[in-house]
């Protein structure tokens, strides 16, 4: 790994991208993606049942990533907001390879969120790669994990990236 640019070695094992309280936790959220995609798990609908589980309804957990993307528009930010994953596109970048693409997740649960809940999402690069060909071209493998908190500090899951990026940009 002495090939990598040293601002990609700086990068490892640290945050270098965080996202905080980008948006509210809120049941009419989750209900409308529980809708879209007919989950009628009663943790996410009824109290009654939920009371029992986990004290309070929940937010389902596969919308653990959606509650930390910034809006592309909000008032008194100054300049675009991050692309999600912008870490991957600063290691893609700082790497010189054109295309980058996803090659597996993991999403691992701990503490639900709920209504009124916030998420702190820290980006963190965990490995990269020795170069190597591939049916793609000429590529890298990373690994990004987005660690989620609550306000807390508590840790309401991590989600592990497996990524390749490829096409060398020509120098």
């Amino acid at each position: 790994m002495s090939d990598l640019p040293q601002k990609v070695k700086d990068w490892l094992g640290k945050p270098v991208i965080v996202v905080d309280h980008v948006v509210t936790v809120e049941q009419g959220l989750w209900t409308n993606f529980c809708v879209a995609v007919k989950d009628g798990n009663p943790l996410y609908w009824d109290y009654s049942v939920s009371r029992e589980e986990t004290e309070t309804v929940i937010a389902p957990p596969t919308m653990l990533p959606s509650w930390a993307i910034e809006h592309e528009w909000m008032p008194g930010r100054e300049g675009p907001a991050l692309r999600t994953l912008e870490l991957h596109f600063m290691v893609k970048d700082a790497l010189g390879l054109k295309n980058g693409l996803v090659t597996e997740v993991e999403l691992e649960l701990h503490d639900p969120l709920r209504a009124g809940d916030s998420v702190r999402a820290e980006q963190i690069l965990r490995s990269v790669g020795e170069e190597r060909e591939t049916r793609l071209g000429l590529g890298r493998d990373w690994e990004i994990d987005v660690v989620y908190r609550k306000p807390d500090g508590s840790l309401a899951g991590v989600q592990t990236l497996h990524l390749l990026g490829y096409g060398k940009v020509a120098a």
